[in-house]
């Protein structure tokens, strides 16, 4: 049976209270604002703290002004935590954070990338429920397409408005026969994924529906995350497997031999039992679909056509 996580409390649209924070990588100022005035455009009561602009190194200020920034959160009256971008960052302050008190706010915590570091902690120190979803520098995408540019906030908002989510006719690659399979959804950023492991904040998901994705990784480098879950017993717990976008994942021209996606996904496949769907809308692409991280998600298979499902969160 799929494990039994806490939901954040249910939000009305029309009462969207967005504060934002930056815990990893720095967002330029523009595109902070930018994406504030999209939003608010939108109807969003959109607060953007002072911190939310520092910078530090890389980072979005010092570990203790993060730290401090997420606590002040914590503490607003904003019901939606929207987190700035990804990059790099949270991994420095995941002991810092105080994981009772995130299950106790009952937000709603939105963010991918970088942030699912963020996510799988709040699912294995706290049993907290995150979504996988749009970022402010998601709000001011890099396209003249106003239905692109909506994609992300018309997910975001239409999940917390329906308390549901479902993509029917996906298409994988190759036919997984007919399945009827139900998991707890996890994920989502590969790279994060592994870089958990071993450690207190990765949570222990048996019968498990692993969405992974990522961005500018050698297709060998992720073939060896994918041996290091493999190894750690992680990928065996798994019922199935949907592979978001790997964007710019491609060989590298430096290398003997080009080692591709195609082969490293063939590999994937010889090393589980589970299926392994490709063809999901999620990742580093600006159509992306909003993922409850510990929700219980039915999938049906129905030979290359596939069918995701996510009810009650």
């Amino acid at each position: 049976m799929p494990q039994s996580f806490v939901f954040p409390k249910p939000v009305e649209i029309d009462a969207f209270k967005v504060t934002t924070v930056a815990l990893s990588g720095s967002l330029d100022a523009d595109y902070l604002r930018g994406g504030a005035d999209r939003l608010r455009a939108r109807g969003v009561s959109v607060d953007l703290p002072e911190a939310a602009f520092a910078q530090w190194r890389y980072f979005a200020g010092t570990d203790d002004e993060r730290v401090a920034a997420f606590d002040a959160a914590l503490a607003s009256d904003a019901n939606v935590v929207l987190f700035s971008r990804g990059g790099y960052g949270v991994s420095r302050i995941l002991h810092r954070i105080d994981w009772s008190r995130v299950a106790a706010s009952e937000k709603v915590f939105c963010g991918y990338s970088d942030i699912t570091a963020f996510s799988l902690a709040a699912l294995a120190k706290a049993n907290y429920v995150t979504y996988a979803g749009p970022l402010m520098v998601d709000a001011v995408p890099d396209t003249d397409d106003a239905a692109v540019r909506a994609y992300p906030w018309d997910q975001l908002t239409g999940v917390l408005r329906d308390r549901k989510l479902e993509y029917a006719a996906l298409t994988s690659d190759i036919d997984h026969g007919m399945r009827e399979i139900e998991g707890t959804l996890w994920g989502t950023n590969l790279a994060m994924v592994a870089h958990l492991v071993g450690t207190p904040y990765m949570p222990n998901i048996d019968n498990g529906i692993l969405v992974i994705e990522d961005i500018a990784e050698s297709p060998y480098r992720v073939e060896r995350m994918l041996w290091q879950l493999k190894h750690a017993g992680i990928l065996d717990k798994q019922r199935a497997i949907i592979l978001g976008q790997f964007t710019d994942c491609e060989p590298s021209k430096t290398l003997r031999y080009p080692y591709s996606m195609a082969e490293a996904i063939e590999t994937l496949r010889a090393m589980v039992d589970c299926p392994v769907l490709t063809g999901f809308p999620f990742g580093h692409v600006p159509r992306k679909t909003t993922l409850p991280i510990g929700a219980v998600a039915q999938l049906s298979i129905g030979g290359a056509q596939y069918r995701l499902r996510l009810k009650g969160f």
